[in-house]
Protein backbone atom coordinates (compact mmCIF):
# COMPACT_ATOMS: atom_id res chain seq x y z
CA UNK A 1 0.00 0.00 0.00
CA UNK A 2 1.35 3.82 -0.94
CA UNK A 3 -0.28 7.01 0.25
CA UNK A 4 -0.65 9.48 -2.32
CA UNK A 5 1.41 12.81 -1.22
CA UNK A 6 -1.08 15.52 -2.44
CA UNK A 7 -4.90 13.85 -1.68
CA UNK A 8 -3.18 11.35 1.13
CA UNK A 9 -5.23 8.57 0.00
CA UNK A 10 -4.07 4.93 0.11
CA UNK A 11 -3.91 3.24 -3.31
CA UNK A 12 -2.02 -0.18 -3.75
CA UNK A 13 -2.04 -2.21 -7.12
CA UNK A 14 -3.69 -5.61 -6.73
CA UNK A 15 -1.09 -8.05 -8.41
CA UNK A 16 2.48 -7.45 -8.85
CA UNK A 17 1.89 -8.19 -12.63
CA UNK A 18 -1.28 -6.10 -12.71
CA UNK A 19 -0.78 -2.54 -14.36
CA UNK A 20 3.19 -2.82 -15.53
CA UNK A 21 2.21 0.09 -16.83
CA UNK A 22 1.14 1.56 -13.77
CA UNK A 23 4.37 0.77 -11.83
CA UNK A 24 7.33 2.75 -12.12
CA UNK A 25 10.97 2.67 -11.19
CA UNK A 26 11.20 6.36 -9.61
CA UNK A 27 7.66 6.62 -9.25
CA UNK A 28 3.90 5.91 -10.22
CA UNK A 29 0.86 8.09 -10.35
CA UNK A 30 -2.01 8.40 -7.55
CA UNK A 31 -5.33 6.32 -9.24
CA UNK A 32 -7.26 8.77 -7.79
CA UNK A 33 -6.11 12.55 -8.50
CA UNK A 34 -3.84 11.44 -11.15
CA UNK A 35 -0.32 13.14 -9.40
CA UNK A 36 3.17 11.21 -9.71
CA UNK A 37 4.43 10.60 -6.22
CA UNK A 38 7.98 9.72 -6.21
CA UNK A 39 10.53 8.85 -3.74
CA UNK A 40 13.73 10.17 -5.16
CA UNK A 41 14.43 14.32 -4.29
CA UNK A 42 15.27 16.30 -7.59
CA UNK A 43 17.43 18.82 -5.77
CA UNK A 44 19.60 16.10 -4.24
CA UNK A 45 20.07 14.64 -8.28
CA UNK A 46 20.89 18.00 -9.90
CA UNK A 47 23.23 19.02 -7.40
CA UNK A 48 24.85 15.50 -7.58
CA UNK A 49 25.13 16.12 -11.35
CA UNK A 50 26.62 19.37 -10.76
CA UNK A 51 29.34 17.95 -8.52
CA UNK A 52 29.95 15.71 -10.76
CA UNK A 53 30.45 18.45 -13.67
CA UNK A 54 32.83 20.60 -11.46
CA UNK A 55 34.83 17.90 -10.93
CA UNK A 56 35.28 16.60 -14.64
CA UNK A 57 35.85 20.12 -14.65
CA UNK A 58 38.40 20.43 -12.69
CA UNK A 59 40.10 17.18 -13.74
CA UNK A 60 40.56 18.35 -17.05
CA UNK A 61 42.03 21.67 -16.09
CA UNK A 62 44.55 19.85 -14.20
CA UNK A 63 43.93 20.56 -11.27
CA UNK A 64 42.39 18.00 -9.50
Amino acid sequence: MKQCKACKEMYDFPHATAGWNKIRFFGDYCPYCGTFNSDINKYSVISFIIFIAIAILLYLLGLL
